[in-house]
């Protein structure tokens, strides 16, 4: 700018003309100020910005005393002071936002005020006009620059990647994914990222030098540096002590003084950015290294890569949790129906050996009791086939069955395999049901009836089925020993589960003979 406006002032024959105004010394000076300024800039982001203050301060002055000091009287279209004013307000903005230019349009305004009206008392010639139309171009500008810089609320928006494949595996993927992306937009030479694991006593630590990406492994107390602030980037120098930091409702601030930054020492980087995250499973650093032209124009682009990526990493250990819920939700679901049918099968098929032994030894023909128990055999074997095609298959969807007519033919079977009576007392039929629901029931149904058989030593089961209002009940009866007496009364841990897991509710009764299981289902899952 000031070049520029050299060149016009020789040109301009109404110009004075050097050697002999000192104005040409004056802008001469100033041209060679900003091109060192120019070269500090360049080469050192912690003096460009400790410095834009007081330089942005002479430009004012500058720029604004050239103006008045080299113009003709009749100047009006050569006169740069329009251009110099919007130079100096599209500085401000850039740099400190709207309340820096609001600052810089007063001072103008000021400036323009004094200077005028110094010139004017020392009699040299001004037009009120052209004064007066300048100052109302001034304001007019500086309303205009004051709104556009407020409007800027966030920094450029730039699409973050997206890491394809299963939730709950993609965590090392998306740390990958994430140092490529910062070193591309950044032209970095390098970056890295450290995050806690959770309950793992080790900080983990992916390197990325444009080579290939290495993984480490650092202390459980890597993390803990008293200098960060959770999503806010840092300018650092480690050798010369020097930090500019970003601050969430203000300008960056300059901090001298020794930098702590773990991550940046173990990776052997002196200058870089560095942001902290928050993620569920604990702090993380993500450091940038080697960006071409470094400044705290850098500064929301790393921010908004450090949330994107505590963001991601949290939704990942969601996913995680989900995963390790769900199989362990399998695991239970596979351990109650191996107990309620395999196991309590295997174990029938125990005593009814034992009762065949005792025939054979008495000289009884065991033909039909081993028929018998071939045949249940191959029930209980389609059993585990339904169970495993279940299972594979997943849930039955919106299949329904009649639910008095797959207990009567369990109860047949149950009664025949642990040879005791029976019954099932159903008022109302059909009793429509989910595929899911029947399978539960049959579920307690075994474990009930084989509880009452070996351990209470019944002679006959009753079981009751039917509505009471918006509920499913279910009740078990029978005249065995019942529980041992005990306060609290123990509770069938398989049956409990299973019902817990329906939302229904389980009552306990101790009757003379015997034990009274009462089970109420919500008629929703019905």
């Amino acid at each position: 700018m000031a070049l520029v406006f050299i060149l016009a002032l020789l040109i301009d024959p109404s110009a004075p003309r050097p050697p002999f105004s000192a104005i040409y010394l004056a802008l001469a000076i100033y041209l060679a100020g900003a091109t060192a300024m120019i070269v500090v800039a360049w080469r050192s982001w912690w003096w460009e910005f400790r410095l834009a203050p007081t330089v942005h301060v002479i430009d004012t002055v500058a720029l604004v005393g050239a103006a008045y000091f080299s113009v003709a009287s009749k100047g009006d279209f050569n006169s740069p002071f329009m251009s110099l004013t919007a130079f100096l307000l599209i500085s401000a903005t850039l740099r400190w936002g709207w309340s820096a230019v609001a600052w810089t349009s007063i001072a103008l305004v000021a400036l323009n005020l004094i200077v005028g009206a110094g010139l004017f008392a020392l009699g040299m010639p001004i037009e009120p006009y052209r004064y007066g139309r300048r100052l109302m171009y001034l304001g007019v500008l500086s309303i205009m620059m004051v709104w556009l810089s407020g409007e800027q609320r966030t920094a450029r928006a730039v699409p973050m990647p997206r890491t394809p494949g299963t939730p709950g595996e993609r965590r090392t993927a998306i740390l990958v994914d994430t140092l490529t992306f910062a070193r591309a937009t950044l032209q970095a030479s390098g970056a890295a990222i450290a995050v806690a694991r959770a309950e793992e006593p080790w900080t983990e630590v992916l390197r990325d030098s444009g080579y290939a990406v290495i993984m480490d492994r650092l202390g459980p107390d890597a993390l803990e540096d008293g200098q960060a602030e959770p999503d806010r980037a840092a300018l650092i120098d480690l050798r010369r002590g020097r930090r500019i930091v970003s601050r969430a409702s203000a300008h960056p601030i300059a901090v001298p003084g020794p930098v702590e930054a773990p991550l940046a020492v173990h990776c052997g980087v002196e200058e870089g950015i560095l942001v902290t995250f928050e993620t569920a499973a604990g702090p993380g650093q993500l450091l940038i290294w080697g960006i071409p032209d470094m400044c705290t124009d850098d500064l929301p682009m790393v921010e908004a890569i450090g949330r994107h990526l505590s963001s991601e990493l949290d939704r990942e250990g969601l996913a995680e949790l989900a995963q390790a819920a769900s199989a362990a939700s399998l695991r239970d679901t596979l351990a109650r129906d191996l107990h309620d049918s395999v196991a309590q099968f295997l174990a029938g098929t125990l005593f009814r050996l034992e009762a065949l032994t005792r025939w054979i030894r008495e000289g009884l023909d065991p033909t039909d009791e081993i028929n018998d128990l071939k045949s249940a055999l191959r029930r209980e074997q389609g059993e585990l086939r339904a169970m495993i095609q279940r299972l594979r298959r997943g849930e039955e969807g919106d299949r329904r069955t009649d639910l008095a007519e797959e207990i009567e033919t369990l109860l047949g079977e149950m009664g025949q395999h642990w040879h005791i009576a029976v019954r099932l007392d159903c008022q109302v039929r059909p009793l429509p049901i989910s595929i899911g629901l029947a399978y539960e029931l049959r579920q307690v149904l075994r474990e009930a009836v084989a509880n009452a058989a070996r351990h209470g030593q019944c002679r006959e089961v009753v079981v009751s089925v039917g509505r009471q209002g918006a509920a499913l009940s279910l009740r078990i009866a029978d005249d065995g020993n019942g529980f041992p007496k005990a306060d609290p009364a123990p509770r069938p841990r398989s049956i409990s589960e299973r019902v817990e897991a329906l939302g229904g509710t389980l009552s306990i009764c101790h009757s003379d003979p015997g034990v009274l299981l009462e089970i109420a289902l919500p008629n929703r899952i019905a």
